[in-house]
């Protein structure tokens, strides 16, 4: 069994428990693309597909099915992220350590702007919430967006 594979399974059990509403196949076809992340090392996503082990007629299909389950409505970022955050969050809370939130506001070019609120766990930071807007502008005067409620 390869090792995109094996990492698969592995996030497929914690996604599992930590999703249990979310359909089954989505939830392996994510640990599937999660697997080949960290294989792979990037997100790049016609590098992901030619490291995802599917059984395909052509190499380009692979990054339709990547392509697909990312445009799955079933798959809402916000939504998978939530019990990960709150489970830092908690941690950090009983533990009685100072929490360090940071927000990064990122324009790619004129395609998209990105204001992105994230929690820092170790050396990596851990996305709590975004806000994505097409085309170049500044994030910061579009108004609030209401994150989770935190209970």
């Amino acid at each position: 069994m390869g090792s995109v594979k094996r990492l698969a399974e592995e996030v497929q059990r914690g996604l599992g428990d930590a999703l249990p509403k979310l359909r089954k196949t989505v939830v392996w076809k994510l640990a599937l693309a999660v697997g080949a992340m960290v294989e792979g090392q990037t997100p790049n996503t016609v590098e992901l597909a030619n490291l995802l082990p599917l059984e395909t007629e052509r190499r380009d299909m692979r990054e339709q099915w990547l392509r697909r389950l990312l445009k799955n409505a079933l798959l809402d970022c916000g939504m998978v992220m939530e019990p990960f955050a709150l489970q830092e969050l908690t941690e950090a809370g009983k533990h009685e350590q100072t929490i360090l939130l940071s927000m990064d506001q990122t324009d790619l070019g004129n395609r998209m702007a990105l204001q992105i609120v994230s929690l820092r766990v170790g050396d990596r930071a851990l996305p709590l919430t975004w806000m994505r807007k097409p085309g170049r502008r500044t994030l910061a005067s579009t108004g609030k967006r209401d994150c989770w409620s935190w209970s």
